[in-house]
């Protein structure tokens, strides 16, 4: 699925969109700086993969979620770039691992990294940016909220890796049950996607509203993902891929699923936007503009 991210689109400033230039540049730093430190002889093949990826395009929502809600609630700018860069690696290690352990050969139809460099090469990769990504939460300028930082990607790493695992596991053992299937997305999807919005919230010393949060994104990721389920539909019924509309015809029958599927995503978008708005200082406002586009998309599948 598409996302439009354009700066008319989404009503970025032009302060934001050099920001997120200046983001971009900061993940190819935070790449190469300390590996170039130890590897002498010229730069390791993981290194050349996650710059090759990061070269290949890319939405930067979640990037872009931290940059919003943290100028919003009045970090600096300098911050703002670390919990995105945080957010970003983090996700982008959970691509390279998921297109390896897929078998998926493209991305943004460029070669995915295990397919080009290798699947010992994209392990490592994976490996790098996750280190990485700890290397930019360090970067935070008030230190005191460091080791709450640290706790929390580990929180949602452990959960986007255990939902991983499990929807790994429904090839073998299909899903017939919708709550199970939400469990997956929201382990799998919500966390990562929650992240960047619950950084910045703890580092402005904000936590109380990371339930609130997490509420927020977990349904919006429901609803990224009926969406995306929607178009891959079909691929994912050749590979025995978990998809709500498998889910949903075990419920109301073939005929019928895809328009319950664009109902789901409705109903958990209504939901998103709800918790969304009553985020502290407007910090879920770019989540609001993603969760409007997204129903364009809804109402164009169902033919509203």
């Amino acid at each position: 699925m598409t996302i439009l991210t354009s700066a008319q689109h989404l009503g970025e400033s032009v302060a934001n969109v050099v920001l997120f230039e200046q983001l971009e540049a900061k993940i190819g730093k935070l790449l190469t700086a300390d590996i170039e430190r130890t590897v002498r002889c010229g730069q390791s093949v993981a290194t050349q993969a996650g710059l090759f990826h990061f070269s290949k395009g890319g939405r930067r929502t979640r990037g872009k979620l931290a940059v919003y809600a943290s100028l919003a609630l009045g970090l600096s700018e300098h911050d703002a770039l670390c919990l995105a860069a945080v957010a970003e690696l983090l996700h982008n290690a959970s691509l390279i691992h998921d297109d390896l352990q897929d078998g998926d050969k493209l991305r943004h139809e460029w070669p995915t990294v295990w397919f080009k460099y290798g699947p010992s090469a994209a392990i490592c990769t994976g490996d790098l940016l996750l280190s990485a990504a700890y290397a930019a939460l360090s970067g935070v300028s008030n230190v005191s909220v460091i080791p709450a930082l640290l706790s929390l990607v580990h929180d949602r790493t452990s959960q986007a890796v255990h939902g991983q695992c499990a929807d790994l596991d429904s090839l073998k053992n299909r899903v017939m049950h919708l709550d199970v299937y939400e469990r997956i997305v929201r382990a799998k999807s919500g966390a990562l996607f929650s992240l960047p919005l619950e950084l910045a919230l703890v580092a402005c010393g904000q936590s109380r509203w990371t339930a609130q949060a997490r509420h927020a994104t977990e349904a919006f990721s429901l609803a990224y993902q009926a969406a995306d389920d929607l178009i891959d539909v079909r691929a994912d019924a050749q590979k025995g891929n978990l998809n709500i509309v498998s889910v949903l015809e075990a419920v109301v029958g073939v005929a019928d699923a895809e328009s319950h599927a664009c109902q789901y995503g409705l109903k958990h978008l209504d939901m998103a936007d709800i918790a969304a708005t009553n985020l502290p200082c407007q910090s879920g406002h770019f989540l609001l503009q993603l969760s409007n586009e997204m129903r364009v998309f809804f109402d164009n599948r169902s033919g509203s």
